[in-house]
């Protein structure tokens, strides 16, 4: 009961955090405007995308720099389809790089990109995150804590080309739906609705399969079945 009650209390300061982020991209956008950030990227050309999906990867690769904005940022510079396209490309590099640090040199490297409590997260994942069903319902659902997933994910014996098609195939509706969210913000405000309901329903879903998956799939974090452990 106390852990439901906690979990509860996570949900609703994520919700708060993020109207929050919200309303405060919405303004800073509307105090800047839309034109003069499009017209930066016009000016930046071929580079701009290129920055993008490096800053895109960065941040899955380093744990204290927040990933959050650049969703939005990037429907709202980008669009809808090139700003999906781009974040998931960025995504997918970052994650590879997570993946093949944990899968090449282990723990203690980890360690010094995430620190202790980004390593506490990784651990807490180590299990799950080897077996194919779990790591695309993490994909889908609990894609804020996706970096430290994928080097959950390096230290299974996973194969790294089934990681790299569950991050790809599986990022593109969380992926669509932030870039949809920050193209929305400088449209209409029925499309920015629509963007929030969709949201609402992939988080009322994930609760909804979580516990059905676990069972399917029969994982648990004393059952070690699935992975091998890496150095």
């Amino acid at each position: 009961m106390e852990a439901d009650r906690g979990s509860i209390k996570k949900i609703v300061a994520a919700v708060v955090v993020f109207i929050a982020l919200t309303v405060a991209l919405t303004l800073g956008i509307e105090a800047i405007g839309v034109d003069r950030l499009r017209a930066l990227v016009v000016d930046a050309g071929p580079l701009a995308p290129v920055i993008y999906v490096f800053v895109r990867a960065l941040t899955y690769v380093i744990a204290p720099l927040s990933s959050g904005p650049l969703g939005f940022s990037a429907g709202i510079l980008f669009g809808l389809v090139p700003g999906t396209v781009l974040t998931l490309l960025g995504e997918g590099i970052g994650g590879s790089i997570n993946f093949w640090i944990a899968r090449r040199f282990g723990r203690p490297i980890i360690l010094r990109f995430v620190g202790s409590d980004g390593m506490s997260r990784v651990e807490r994942w180590y299990v799950q995150a080897g077996n194919p069903w779990m790591l695309a319902y993490a994909r889908l659902f609990l894609f804020s804590v996706y970096d430290f997933i994928s080097y959950a994910a390096g230290l299974t014996s996973l194969r790294y080309r089934q990681y790299l098609i569950v991050t790809v195939v599986a990022g593109i509706l969380p992926a669509a739906l932030w870039v949809g969210i920050g193209a929305s913000i400088t449209g209409d405000f029925g499309q920015l609705l629509t963007m929030y309901g969709l949201l609402a329903i992939v988080a009322i879903v994930a609760f909804i399969v979580y516990g059905r998956l676990r069972h399917l799939v029969k994982v648990d974090t004393g059952d070690s079945a699935t992975t091998t452990p890496m150095a």
